[in-house]
């Protein structure tokens, strides 16, 4: 795979951070933590960036020495115990940081999910009160704008994940028949992907997530972990994977449906395909995003069935699925080519089941690009 530049990495996001008016950047997601260190770093950690571009890492004692081994060029400062905020204030006096202005990962306006590793209200607290004289602020967009537009490095990774969760779906696919459980379909996948060199499911619901009948059309319900519930005739069942490889993401969710539909879950079908191809078609270079999923709700509200589908098409795909472009009626951001999305359709109806695209695409010059081959529609098996 092309190798990836770090220390540029880290100079974009210390340019970034002088443009925006901050002194450093203190990330503590996990998203930024791997994009910045090329490391996985799974424990409780930090990155701080300072705008004349200095770069180090603090990071918990128990897992800093394979990191050191596994990561590029990183500086590291280890903490024990509860002493990660201590440390912080300790490396930011030592930069001279005693006032001004520092950003830190504290939410993301317009998303509902909350980034693994956002600073904590105690971590915030904590800075604040030891350091009075430093303007303290949300800044998850000093990194955030620097990763939106991915390089050729990037797309390769994420073309290779992608590529993996293809993979996964067809044995998981493959796994799916009357007396099956979902807990067995999901081992499949996990297998398949694990052979094809994934290193982690990096999902917090629950890795690999597999649902099946009812269980698909909880309302409004984006999330279904594998559990030993049997796989009956004439329902659907949904597969929803999330390999990780070289710290870049895939994010693969697509229905199957085993057996014949009834009317109403036909219905439910046209109208949760049409959606997807929607969403596909929207998403051309210079249309606000906000406008993509205006036009997929309104083909909700055009088969009537508006209360069923989620206004949420999506979000940023890279060393985060938790990062931005998110694709609602609240983003702030233009489809641009060289971003990379984890494109979303949500259609949950009780009684009658469920459908989920999670579906990673490449914006090109001309639109949308999937990164996978199985295509965007409802999977039926006899």
């Amino acid at each position: 795979m092309q190798s990836i530049d770090f220390q540029a990495r880290r100079k974009r996001v210390a340019q970034h951070a002088r443009e925006l008016g901050f002194d450093a950047y203190l990330g503590t997601r996990q998203g930024a933590l791997h994009y910045l260190s090329g490391a996985f770093m799974p424990w409780r950690g930090a990155v701080l960036v300072t705008a004349d571009g200095h770069c180090e890492f603090i990071y918990w004692a128990m897992d800093a020495s394979r990191v050191r081994v596994e990561g590029h060029e990183m500086e590291i400062y280890e903490f024990e115990f509860s002493d990660f905020p201590q440390l912080i204030r300790q490396r930011l006096e030592h930069h001279g940081l005693t006032r001004g202005k520092v950003a830190l990962d504290l939410s993301h306006p317009g998303a509902a999910q909350v980034a693994p590793g956002m600073l904590t209200a105690a971590e915030y607290f904590d800075l604040t009160s030891h350091l009075p004289d430093i303007r303290f602020a949300n800044g998850v967009d000093v990194i955030d704008d620097v990763m939106l537009i991915k390089d050729a490095a990037e797309i390769e990774r994420l073309r290779h994940a992608a590529e993996v969760s293809d993979y996964g779906f067809e044995q998981g696919m493959n796994a799916v028949r009357v007396g099956a459980t979902e807990n067995e379909i999901a081992g499949e996948i996990e297998r398949a992907i694990r052979q094809r060199g994934s290193t982690w499911s990096w999902a917090v619901t629950g890795g690999t997530e597999v649902g099946a009948g009812e269980r698909t059309g909880f309302l409004r319900g984006v999330t279904q972990q594998a559990t030993d519930r049997v796989i009956q005739p004439n329902e659907f069942v949904i597969l929803d994977l999330h390999p990780l490889l070289d710290l870049y993401m895939a994010d693969t969710a697509l229905p199957v449906f085993l057996g014949k539909p009834d009317p109403v879950q036909s219905k439910l079908i046209d109208c949760w395909e049409e959606t997807v191809q929607t969403m596909l078609a929207s998403l051309t270079p210079g249309r606000p995003i906000a406008e993509c999923a205006s036009r997929a709700i309104a083909v909700f509200e055009k088969h009537g069935l508006s209360e069923f589908g989620l206004p949420l098409f999506g979000h940023g795909l890279g060393t985060c699925a938790r990062t931005r472009p998110f694709i609602n009626l609240r983003s702030r951001d233009v489809v641009t080519p060289g971003m990379v999305v984890a494109l979303g359709t949500h259609l949950y109806r009780p009684g009658v089941g469920g459908m989920r695209l999670e579906y990673p695409v490449l914006i090109g010059e001309h639109g949308a690009e999937p990164l996978v081959r199985t295509e965007a529609r409802v999977h039926r098996l006899p």
